[in-house]
């Protein structure tokens, strides 16, 4: 990812943060070793090839931790390619510029002599490469992107290279006038332009690789370079220049590490155009203002000095009112990033929670197919493209369907309905899985168009619903249901015909004395078996107690009743075989057929009935 450096709110103070450069203990040993070497030369003793070996120390010094600190920044992890190149690129300037001060030192100390302000070959081609460097770099840096701010860009470098050549061309003039040679003076100052230039050129490029802040001492040093040569008085002499770059270097030296220091405490933020960038015109426009005064001849009428006067000031006020105007802007911009910025987080948030969550999130068509899905299909072993364009109902099992089928068509049908249902869906194995499913009609809303589910797998819920629900309805020894559930049934069937079976084993109760409970309990699961087997598929088995069973043979009349009783004597006429033991035991069927108007005063008469067999057996 590219870094991007920009103010934001959330920034640290810029006191904290200039404090923290100033206290630096690097940027203070940078500044101790510049201030004792510029104190040396503007009152220390020593003649000219002093003063080049102090300037040429110093240099190197301070151009080595330029180019250490470059080369720590260009190995810090987080920058792309491009900013990563640039860091290496000032790294190999540092060392070519400390190279070149190197070889100042040997100079001086071999050829002293009163030419010595003016560079040697070895330094001038060093520094030369080094800016050569730099040039290259910030001419193929990244442009752009989009035509309105390429053609900022245009513009902005317009303006540097105007305000270059009018800075240039006064400094060579002014030189002239002190016995500086013309040559050297537009070198000096076409150097330092043209890394001043550079600098520019990578802060308005609207994706910088190295803090705005740490700019300024680059900028500031470039400054001192070029004004320094015309500006100080010829009185001053070349002890004052040697002064001047040893401040120029320091200060550029320095950048890097105020660029860590800046990395450190501020906070990085999206990549946007910077706000540097809308004011290099004006600082263009400034440079060339302070040029202006000098430039004009001596002894002009009042009515000129109060058009310049006019000019300075309606210039002015006009940059004013445009930084005003940018600011807001600025505002703007800053509010409206926080509220996009706010929104990606909380779409960000919301595409997490879909993602990981274990309900299935989806939205349903006009036709019944699903058009998105969240990651939570893995729970029924689908990924969420292989259920995309399928209908929800080809899922659903087919005895659960019938049931949910208006309840759905009414969903689909009214914007706005809500439906909640539990269903078993085809698991991608074959197996079912049952889902509890919230559904809501949302086509209605233009940013949906679509109806909303939510489901949950309840499987395990619901088998342990199943399970307890059937352990309070039915036997748990023989799995027939019991006196709740037969009586339920018997009740549901009030006002239709039906058959009652009411029976009770005869010679169970030696069994139980004789070999025990457990022989007792595997005789009652087989005869519970062997009645099932008796009934017709839709009646209902029940134990009521005991050795006391019945059936409920809906819709049957006294003919059909009688047949299944049988049908369960001639069961029972068979041993039963339980441990080794052959046991045979008899039964006593009660019939009664009839409306299921009072269930109570039926399963009376179906008891009844049966003792009345009973007693005529044992006669």
């Amino acid at each position: 990812m590219q870094r991007a450096y920009g103010r934001r709110r959330d920034d640290p103070r810029p006191a904290r943060l200039a404090r923290a450069v100033l206290l630096d203990p690097l940027v203070l040993a940078v500044a101790g070793v510049s201030a004792a070497a510029i104190c040396w030369l503007l009152a220390g003793p020593g003649g000219l090839r002093t003063g080049l070996l102090v300037r040429a120390g110093a240099g190197v010094f301070a151009t080595t931790v330029l180019s250490l600190v470059a080369l720590r920044v260009a190995r810090a992890g987080g920058l792309s390619a491009v900013a990563r190149r640039f860091w290496w690129a000032v790294t190999l300037m540092g060392a070519l510029l400390a190279l070149g001060n190197a070889g100042r030192v040997v100079a001086a100390i071999a050829e002293p002599g009163p030419h010595a302000v003016a560079n040697g070959a070895f330094q001038r081609a060093c520094i030369a490469a080094g800016v050569v460097v730099l040039l290259v770099l910030a001419v193929t840096y990244r442009r752009p992107a989009g035509r309105p701010a390429e053609l900022r860009f245009v513009l902005d470098a317009v303006s540097v290279v105007v305000a270059a050549v009018v800075v240039v061309w006064f400094m060579a003039d002014r030189a002239a006038g002190q016995d500086v040679p013309r040559a050297v003076a537009l070198t000096g100052a076409a150097t330092a332009l043209v890394i001043a230039g550079a600098v520019a050129r990578l802060l308005a490029c609207g994706s910088s690789p190295m803090r705005p802040g740490a700019a300024v001492p680059v900028l500031a040093s470039m400054a001192i370079q070029c004004f320094s040569g015309a500006l100080l008085p010829s009185g001053t002499g070349s002890r004052a220049q040697l002064a001047a770059q040893v401040a120029s270097v320091a200060l550029a030296s320095v950048a890097p590490r105020v660029h860590e220091i800046l990395d450190r405490y501020a906070t990085t933020g999206p990549c946007r155009r910077q706000r540097a960038q809308g004011l290099l015109p004006y600082a263009m426009l400034g440079v060339v203002f302070l040029v202006l005064p000098a430039a004009l001849p001596r002894g002009l009428g009042a009515t000129a000095v109060l058009t310049v006067a006019g000019l300075f000031v309606s210039t002015a006020l006009v940059v004013a009112r445009q930084l005003l105007a940018s600011g807001e802007n600025e505002t703007l911009v800053s509010k409206l990033d926080a509220s996009l910025l706010t929104v990606s987080r909380q779409e960000e948030r919301v595409r997490l929670m879909l993602e990981y969550s274990t309900d299935i999130t989806s939205l349903i068509d006009a036709n019944g197919a699903f058009m998105y899905v969240t990651p939570a299909t893995r729970a029924l072993g689908y990924e969420p493209e292989q259920v995309l364009g399928v209908r929800v109902v080809t899922l659903i099992h087919e005895d659960d369907l019938p049931a949910l089928w208006p309840e759905l068509l009414r969903l689909m049908a009214t914007p706005g309905a809500t439906y909640t249902y539990q269903a078993r869906y085809r698991h991608a194995d074959g197996s079912w899985r049952w889902l509890e499913v919230m559904s809501r009609n949302l086509t209605h809303e233009p940013s949906v168009g679509a109806v909303v589910s939510n489901a949950r797998d309840v499987t395990e819920a619901r088998e342990l619903q199943d399970r307890l629900r059937h352990e309070a309805t039915h036997d748990p020894l023989t799995g027939l249901a019991n006196r709740k559930l037969f009586g339920d049934r018997l009740a549901a069937e009030a006002g239709r015909g039906v058959a009652l079976l009411h029976a009770d084993l005869d010679g169970f109760k030696p069994v139980n004395d004789t070999y025990g409970h457990h022989v007792g309990d595997a005789v009652l699961v087989e005869v519970a078996r062997r009645l099932r087997a008796a009934l017709p598929p839709d009646a209902l088995a029940a134990r009521l107690g005991g050795d006391e069973f019945a059936a409920l043979l809906p819709g049957a009349g006294a003919v059909a009743a009688e047949e299944a009783a049988q049908r369960f004597r001639a069961a029972l006429d068979e041993p039963v075989h339980v441990d080794g033991h052959t046991l045979r035991l008899g039964v006593s069927v009660g019939v009664v057929a009839g409306a299921a108007v009072e269930p109570d005063a039926l399963l009376r008469a179906a008891d009844e009935a049966m003792y009345r067999v009973k007693h005529g057996v044992r006669r």
